[in-house]
């Protein structure tokens, strides 16, 4: 049996298009994905196949699967989130610059 997620890599382009992205490295095809907002900004790989990204303008975090369904988190107002990480458990863990803190959507 194929895993697609297991073969397909997380990819974007930082080019102000507002789009995210996933390579599939057997033929090197890239399928993009537009958002409907800002981002990405930072952007980090969960275990799962899906790509986790900041949007720092719109001040959330947010989810793509490689099927393209996306995910937003709850804005925050004034919290720039930047940067990101996925930790073992799922839960991304992010920057917020404007506020000086960091933090975490703990998944359920």
């Amino acid at each position: 049996m194929h895993d697609r997620a297991r073969d397909v890599e997380p990819t974007w382009t930082p080019d102000r298009r507002h789009v995210v992205g996933f390579l599939d490295p057997l033929t090197n095809q890239v399928t993009e994905f537009q958002l409907a907002t800002t981002g990405p900004e930072g952007i980090a790989a969960g275990s799962d196949g899906s790509i986790w990204f900041t949007q720092s303008v719109a001040g959330n975090v947010a989810r793509i699967t490689s099927a393209g369904v996306i995910t937003e988190g709850k804005s925050v107002k004034g919290s720039e989130p930047f940067g990101i990480t996925v930790a073992p458990s799922g839960d991304p863990w992010y920057a917020e610059l404007s506020a000086n803190k960091i933090a975490t959507l703990q998944l359920r």
